[in-house]
């Protein structure tokens, strides 16, 4: 029966890649060989790893026969200037549109009233329930009801 890797056998597989290169520290070589220690199954990927390392890198290079090219499609000038006009015609048209909503928009109703202006309160407070003192007392201030007036342990209601 075939069990599924575990995240750290694949950690050990992708360190064991690395110490191929000599590009792991110490740390991570003294981790890997633990594991190996215990996993039969990365033991034989890192000892089958290292022989085709080993096997590729003593091979003969040979020369290609031929040269590699890789073609890259070319844009023509008039591609490019064509695309260049789209894109300005496209700025172009979106401002002429939100000029036009904007306009459109300024009708002869009247103007809005100004929202009311909002307050904030910053605090360094130790518990919750300094803060909720603190809450209380501009919600008092301001005249608004209090949400779920419970006491508060030490204050008077």
């Amino acid at each position: 029966m075939h069990r599924p890797r575990s995240q750290v056998c694949d950690r050990a597989r992708q360190l064991t890649s690395l110490r191929l290169d000599d590009e792991v520290s110490e740390l991570e070589r003294a981790l890997l060989d633990a594991h190996l220690a215990r996993c039969e199954s990365c033991r034989a990927f890192a000892d089958e790893s290292a022989g085709i390392t080993a096997a590729l890198r003593c091979a003969v290079h040979e020369p290609l026969g031929t040269a590699v090219t890789i073609p890259f499609p070319r844009r023509t000038r008039r591609v490019r200037i064509l695309q260049t006009a789209a894109a300005a015609a496209l700025v172009v048209a979106a401002a002429a549109l939100g000029s036009a909503v904007n306009f459109a928009g300024r009708s002869s109703a009247p103007a809005a009233a100004p929202a009311p202006p909002h307050t904030a309160m910053l605090a360094f407070v130790d518990s919750a329930d300094e803060l909720r003192r603190l809450r209380r007392a501009s919600l008092i201030e301001s005249g608004q009801s209090i949400p779920r007036n419970r006491a508060i342990p030490g204050e008077s209601v």
